[in-house]
């Protein structure tokens, strides 16, 4: 009995939304979380392998090492931590997802194309750290390929959000 509780309110639809629109941002937002999740584990490794970049927390290899990639003066923008600014962006795309997801309607119009411009500049970035790790630094972060993998998918969840909310809703959507 509890279990069918809880199914319910898990599928319980989120009034004035979508269907689309609303599968996306459940989609967007726990995608996010586990970014800010890796990201924060991200911000534990690099203040661990700051003061010793030999640790061995996360080296498989040569090329494929968080050590590596963490220890170079790519890791950091000034003192901020890369990571650091990965954390905050995936926390910014779960606050955004979940602002529509409870607020429904009553958002303001621009914050489904908010989200997706914020994940579209996180994936850019996301995207230009990767290349220096393959060609700058040599070495790969596991980690950080996993952290490329949910902004992608944060991005493309939100573009389909947006894409969403500006569409008409369907018979399914009227009967929801």
């Amino acid at each position: 009995m509890r279990e069918a509780a809880i199914h319910c309110v898990a599928d319980a639809p989120v009034a004035g939304l979508a269907s689309a629109e609303r599968r996306a941002l459940r989609l967007a937002l726990a995608l996010s979380l586990g970014g800010a999740g890796v990201a924060g584990y991200l911000v534990y490794l690099h203040e661990r392998i700051a003061g010793n970049p030999k640790r061995g927390l996360c080296t498989f290899t040569d090329t494929i090492s968080c050590d590596t990639v963490l220890a170079s003066p790519y890791a950091a923008i000034g003192p901020i931590p890369v990571a650091l600014i990965g954390l905050l962006g995936f926390a910014l795309l779960a606050a955004l997802a979940a602002w529509r997801l409870v607020g429904e309607r009553r958002t303001p119009r621009w914050l489904p194309a908010a989200l997706a411009l914020v994940a579209g500049v996180g994936l850019l970035f996301e995207l230009i750290m990767t290349l220096v790790e393959f060609f700058v630094i040599r070495a790969v972060c596991p980690y950080c390929l996993i952290a490329l993998a949910l902004i992608a998918g944060t991005f493309a969840n939100a573009t389909w959000a947006w894409r969403a909310a500006g569409a008409a809703p369907t018979k399914e959507d009227r009967h929801a």
